[in-house]
Parts: C-alpha cells; sequence; structure tokens
C-alpha cells in the first residue's frame, strides 16, 4: 500500500509540476526512505506464515525491491503529498462490510453495542462459524503487548499513523495500562487511540467520555 501511495504521488507531482513543500529536505529527496526496501529482505518471520503467503501468491520479495528501486524516480521528479496514509478506526467500518477490522483483532466474538435509540446491536466476528470459532481469540483474551507488537510492525511502513486501541478485563489496574504504555513506546507506537475496559453488564452503564478519562 506504500509503494503504490507513492507512486501515485509521484505522478500526480510530475503532472502538476510541483511537489510538497519542503520535500527538498525530506528523506525522500535524498533518497534515504527507500533504502530499507531496496537493502533489507522483508519475508514473514516464520515457516507457517510463509507458507500462507505463498499459498495466496503474496510472497513475492525480489519482484517488489525490483519495484522500490524504479520508485527512486522520485528523488528527481517529486511527491505531491507530504503526507499519504493515516489509517482510521475499522471497527464500525468492518461490522458495515462485515470483514475483518484489518490488523486489529476481534473485540468479541459477538460484540454488543448500544446504538441510541435503536437500543442493542449485535456484531458477529466476520466468517465466524461453528466450526471454526474456535480459532477466534477477542483483543481482551489477547492482551496488549501482543496488539502492540502487531501495530509496531506495521507503523514503521506508515507515514502519519494507526489508530491502535488497546483492550484490558475488569480486572486490569492502572499498573498495568500504564505499562503497555511504556511497552508501546519502546515499540515506537506513534500515538494509542483508545483504551477500553470489558463491561460485562450493557443496560444503563453508558460512559461519557473515554474509559481511560475515567479512570
Amino acid at each position: 500500500m506504500t509503494y503504490h501511495a507513492i507512486r501515485a504521488s509521484n505522478r500526480i507531482a510530475v503532472e502538476r509540476g510541483s511537489s510538497f513543500k519542503g520535500f527538498e529536505n525530506s528523506k525522500y529527496a535524498s533518497g534515504e526512505y527507500f533504502d530499507k526496501y531496496t537493502e533489507q529482505e522483508w519475508k514473514p518471520a516464520t515457516e507457517r506464515v510463509r507458507e500462507l503467503f505463498e499459498t495466496a501468491g503474496m510472497c513475492r520479495s525480489r519482484r517488489r525491491k525490483t519495484g522500490w528501486n524504479s520508485s527512486r524516480a522520485v528523488i528527481t521528479s517529486g511527491l505531491y503529498n507530504q503526507n499519504l496514509q493515516a489509517v482510521p478506526p475499522t471497527g464500525s467500518i468492518s461490522y458495515i462490510n462485515h470483514s475483518t477490522s484489518s490488523i486489529h483483532p476481534i473485540v468479541s466474538k459477538i460484540e454488543i453495542r448500544k446504538e441510541g435509540k435503536i437500543g442493542r446491536v449485535y456484531y458477529p466476528a466476520a466468517f465466524m462459524t461453528n466450526d471454526n470459532l474456535d480459532y477466534y481469540q477477542d483483543a481482551y483474551e489477547i492482551g496488549p503487548e501482543k496488539i502492540i507488537d502487531t501495530y509496531a510492525a506495521a507503523t514503521q511502513h506508515v507515514d502519519q499513523g494507526l489508530s491502535l486501541t488497546l483492550f484490558f478485563k475488569d480486572t486490569a489496574t492502572t499498573r498495568d495500562i500504564n505499562r503497555a504504555q511504556i511497552h508501546a513506546w519502546k515499540k515506537g507506537i506513534k500515538t494509542i487511540y483508545y483504551i477500553r475496559l470489558r463491561q460485562m453488564a450493557l443496560s444503563g452503564t453508558e460512559v461519557q467520555g473515554c474509559v481511560s478519562c475515567a479512570l
């Protein structure tokens, strides 16, 4: 996605004969930005994931490397956009489209929301059936550290930020939350969007503002 976003912005810069202000002093202009893609081999971390990628036809590192080398044309012809990617929260969007929430884990196998005058609305996880039910782990079961590690791996390819939400069981303390925040900082996370606590009771338990603020 980063590669295609940069190529599209480069085409606009060529078409309009203009780059974003300060482009000449950016890592794009110096070529430094592209080094990690041309000098490093990006491959799945485990053998199992590599097999899944190959089955899906997604493991083409040599081809991508060649593409990144060609994208260095940006150095001389410019980029129209300074910032290209800001990934929004995908929870509600994924429900509407009956899809997964990108790299984010599901909030619950069946999430229950209170939607204004409508009342309770039930959202089952996308593509979940009785046969694959055991494979689904929700964000509260996974815990904050694994979610942070996943987002940290993706953050290095996004020029703005990812809407990272952390989930804690109702037994969590402020120390647990602080520990997760420190872990996120060490992993290079740019921002934490929301911190949520699992609340078992819904009726009449509306919280004004964010849960972390209430803590």
